[in-house]
């Protein structure tokens, strides 16, 4: 059976999220763990470049073959719209990089490729649910824990 590894984002307005996981069979393996911050000194269209710069090398450096961005709900009360333009130029690089599969992701799709009820989607990203397998889960930010979600659910596209 192949290692797979796969990459996991979550973006806020100044920051972006990531996780890259790998996966052999069941046995899922947290390779990195960190978040890019947009550079306050830039104006917007080079903070956009520097984060599609920034995570094309990391997606090159550890090899990233699956990816899954997990975006704004589509009936959130307060839309960010730096967060959206941060999250569009993210596909984009998904789309002209060496990732093989990737999906946009939202409560729903990630639930599912999870394997748990979107119900469920929450609980996990609060932490007030251990995901399985995975150790210190609560000490985790909530956007981690999302990336994580988002990262081990691309293993299964």
């Amino acid at each position: 059976m192949d290692q797979i590894k796969s990459i996991g984002i979550r973006v806020t307005p100044t920051s972006v999220y990531f996780s890259i996981i790998s996966a052999k069979g069941k046995e899922i393996e947290i390779i990195a763990l960190d978040i890019v911050k947009c550079p306050k000194s830039m104006e917007i269209p080079e903070q956009l470049k520097f984060v599609r710069n920034t995570l094309g090398d990391i997606i090159n450096e550890f090899k990233v073959k699956n990816a899954c961005i997990r975006v704004t709900e589509s009936n959130a009360r307060k839309i960010s719209i730096h967060r959206i333009y941060i999250e569009g130029v993210i596909q984009e690089l998904f789309a002209s990089s060496t990732i093989e599969k990737y999906f946009i992701g939202q409560i729903s799709n990630i639930s599912t490729k999870l394997g748990i009820k979107r119900n469920e989607f929450k609980p996990y990203a609060d932490g007030e649910i251990e995901f399985p397998g995975l150790e210190n889960w609560g000490n985790l930010k909530i956007e981690q824990r999302e990336s994580i979600m988002a990262a081990i659910s691309a293993i299964n596209i």
